[in-house]
């Protein structure tokens, strides 16, 4: 399996999103799909910001961008903040 399913709540435009992240991406590069693929789905509505992070929704803790996904503790059904 080389995704996972997730759920990404953008606080920025208060929307949710069920997508598939790869896992064999690094995180910081995870954020930079993650804005694209909001951008388009939300019409345009979300602007990119350069210095978004991915939170966990759960516990809250900052997902270390400098990870790879399968190595930072995502598993399918996760649900993140995107801040």
């Amino acid at each position: 399996m080389d995704k996972i399913l997730v759920s990404v709540y953008v606080l920025a435009i208060d929307e949710e999103y069920d997508m598939y992240i790869p896992i064999n991406e690094k995180v910081s590069n995870l954020v930079d799909l993650i804005q694209n693929a909001v951008k388009e789905l939300s019409g345009d509505y979300y602007k990119i910001n350069s210095k978004a992070l991915l939170y966990n929704g759960i516990d809250g803790n900052i997902i270390n961008s400098n990870n790879i996904v399968k190595f930072s503790g995502l598993t399918n059904g996760a649900r993140l903040l995107l801040i």
